[in-house]
């Protein structure tokens, strides 16, 4: 079977799998009610922080392109960020290479160093994770101990602790110190480190690991921390506007909010689907019966966030595609200009 097709295919079924399991019991017509009742004003709202929340991204990465020695537009960088965030909908872990790939094609930025200025925004956005993290436990202490007991207990009381045979440990063990043995000789041989594959990725390494150090030579590393925290808070403003489009949601707390920044950010690094489908309604429906929903409710609430949050991403993203054709066309027309000069 084609790896690549599996690769590619999983995420889908998981996603649909996830879905049906969280929505099998839940009656349609409570969900389309909560859409039916949802305050319109609220919902533009909440179209225009995730505008922002685009817009705010697209500067603190450009901010390490001009690191780099790229002067790409505010433009044309949030529109290739754009274009990422429709191509990870569609497939998990791709958004980064498109993103990278269509700046490449308007504005010249090498692929390996678009990558690369991409790796050193995930370090900050894990640091800053950990930071989110760290608050929703400090503010929910008990809640958040009640959500991982809940999610977690129902596993533990179908896991059969098993011991390994002493015969397979000891095979296992072998062939581990005989894999380190012979990488150690692979990689001290001269023949394997000219070798043209190896040679190029050890050239794509280096112009990642470039790009990754630009974060060291930011001209405005005050502005960058800036726009990282004020991402963050426009993340959290995106759903916690929404709270106050249903009348269901509305006496929720900030802290629910927080809540569900945080199990849907960290739910959608250890389950990746595209767009969070399924794993996004799971977790966040159960966050929600911590603040006195039924899992029914909670369900429902969640399923009406994620949609109105992707309808939105999905809007914006749409556009890039219509722009970006145009942004390559006026590329190529002026390098013939600069090759006449």
């Amino acid at each position: 079977m084609n790896k690549r097709l599996v690769q590619q295919g999983l995420p889908v079924v998981l996603s649909i799998a996830l879905l049906w399991y969280v929505l099998k019991d839940v009656p349609l017509a409570e969900i389309g009610e909560q859409f039916r009742q949802a305050d319109v004003g609220w919902l533009a709202v909440s179209g225009l922080v995730t505008g922002l929340y685009q817009l705010v991204r697209a500067a603190r990465w450009q901010l390490t392109l001009q690191a780099l020695g790229y002067q790409p537009s505010l433009f044309r960088t949030t529109t290739a960020l754009l274009a990422g965030t429709m191509a990870s909908m569609l497939v998990p872990g791709a958004g980064e290479l498109t993103r990278c790939g269509t700046l490449q094609r308007t504005d010249g930025v090498p692929m390996a160093q678009g990558i690369g200025s991409v790796v050193a925004e995930r370090v900050v956005d894990l640091i800053m994770l950990l930071v989110i993290i760290a608050l929703t436990v400090l503010l929910e202490f008990r809640r958040v101990g009640q959500y991982m007991m809940d999610l977690l207990m129902p596993v533990a009381r179908r896991l059969i602790p098993g011991k390994p045979s002493t015969t397979l440990l000891v095979i296992v063990s072998i062939s581990l110190v005989a894999l380190f043995i012979g990488l150690y000789h692979v990689l001290r041989s001269e023949a394997f480190w000219k070798n043209r594959l190896v040679v190029r990725v050890v050239t794509i390494i280096r112009e990642v690991k470039r790009g990754f150090l630009s974060i060291q030579q930011l001209k405005q590393p005050g502005l960058f921390v800036f726009l990282t925290v004020v991402n963050y808070g426009l993340a959290f403003l995106m759903t916690y506007s929404l709270f106050f489009a249903s009348s269901q949601t509305t006496a929720l707390p900030p802290q629910a909010a927080l809540t569900i920044l945080t199990v849907s950010s960290v739910g959608g690094i250890a389950v990746p689907t595209q767009g969070g489908i399924g794993t996004y309604h799971f977790l966040v429906s159960r966050a929600l019966v911590l603040y006195g929903m039924t899992l029914t409710e909670g369900v429902v609430v969640a399923t009406f966030l994620h949609a109105v949050q992707t309808g939105f991403s999905l809007l914006f993203s749409s556009l890039s595609f219509l722009i970006v054709p145009l942004l390559i066309a006026s590329r190529r027309k002026k390098q013939p200009a600069r090759l006449i000069k």
